[in-house]
């Protein structure tokens, strides 16, 4: 979002994360309507989290809604995000919920997060084809079959040519492909793949490990090659026609107001809902809650972030995140 955002709003931006302040109604809001998912990835967080497969009830995803929408006085976000520790497309009433979505906040931008499995092409496309669906982010570590992150099994594969089809007859749809920096050869069949795909952007995310303590399931590039790997695909990216960014790399105002990697660059303005209706700052802390919406509005359940004084703990809360630490790729 921050790179889409006016001048005004990156200001606006600077000097809350500078004071410790917050925006209401959050700009960036994240609601997990699902923690089940049927793939095993071995960098997933649900594991080491404890996090236990639950949907998110109609009733409180209603609620939420309803809370968004007066929190933004009928108008609704720029965008709300569909994503969490779990799989969307698991839920097999997926479509109805975001045509609620979309009906309950005209004018914001719906992205749904996915891996692709299960994936209901025919539904999907209905959703696409009536503007109910504003971007797709899909996960892709490579094209090769197997893998230990988002392995491209012939499941995936059939997944991904449907949506390559979608994208054919309607091109006013956006699609964006996160990777992961595992190895160059990884990352550039991954760029190459976005833009057969006719996706607009493939993002670039650092393998985060923190949540697996002194037994991580991958290893990770040093900086030095991630560095180069970033280099190497925006470079590529560039030629092929699609945008590239990576979510360690913000710009001089960022850095200053990030004071070196110690204040996490999202606190200000995003809030992340979970199935149950915690309202916390990201999908790892979730134990950090400041309320919830099955008894709270909004503007309550925000309050809480002050209140539990969350720059003042990030110190320690976020000691072992680096995801938004620009000092580690450029």
């Amino acid at each position: 979002m921050y790179f889409e955002s006016t001048l005004a709003e990156k200001a606006r931006k600077f000097f809350r994360l500078v004071l410790g302040s917050y925006a209401f109604p959050p700009r960036d809001i994240t609601v997990e309507v699902t923690t089940r998912c049927s793939r095993g990835c071995a960098v997933c967080f649900r594991g080491p989290l404890g996090v236990r497969p639950e949907d998110m009830p109609r009733e409180l995803f209603t609620k939420t809604l309803s809370e968004i929408r007066a929190a933004y006085a009928g108008r609704g976000p720029r965008y709300l995000n569909f994503v969490g520790l779990g799989e969307p497309f698991c839920r097999p009433d997926l479509p109805k919920l975001l045509r609620e979505a979309a009906a309950a906040l005209p004018g914001t931008e719906l992205n749904l997060s996915t891996g692709l499995v299960p994936f209901d092409a025919a539904a999907f496309e209905g959703l696409v084809r009536d503007k109910t669906i504003n971007r797709l982010s899909v996960s892709l570590d490579g094209v090769e079959k197997g893998g230990a992150f988002h392995g491209f099994t012939p499941e995936v594969s059939a997944a991904f040519l449907e949506l390559k089809g979608i994208k054919e007859r309607n091109p006013g749809f956006k699609i964006r492909i996160q990777t992961l920096l595992t190895s160059w050869p990884a990352v550039e069949a991954a760029v190459r793949y976005a833009a057969e795909l006719g996706a607009e952007e493939i993002q670039l995310m650092r393998v985060d490990l923190h949540a697996f303590g002194d037994a991580p399931p991958a290893a990770r590039p040093a900086f030095a090659e991630e560095r180069a790997m970033v280099a190497a695909a925006k470079k590529l990216a560039a030629k092929l026609g699609l945008a590239c960014r990576n979510n360690n790399v913000y710009d001089l105002f960022m850095d200053i107001a990030g004071r070196g990697g110690r204040r996490c660059l999202i606190s200000d303005d995003h809030v992340f809902i979970t199935a149950a209706g915690d309202l916390i700052p990201c999908f790892y802390l979730r134990e950090v809650k400041f309320g919830n919406l099955s008894r709270q509005t909004l503007a309550q359940a925000c309050a809480g972030r002050k209140e539990k004084d969350l720059y003042g703990r990030q110190t320690t809360l976020c000691r072992g995140c680096d995801i938004y630490r620009k000092e580690h790729a450029a």
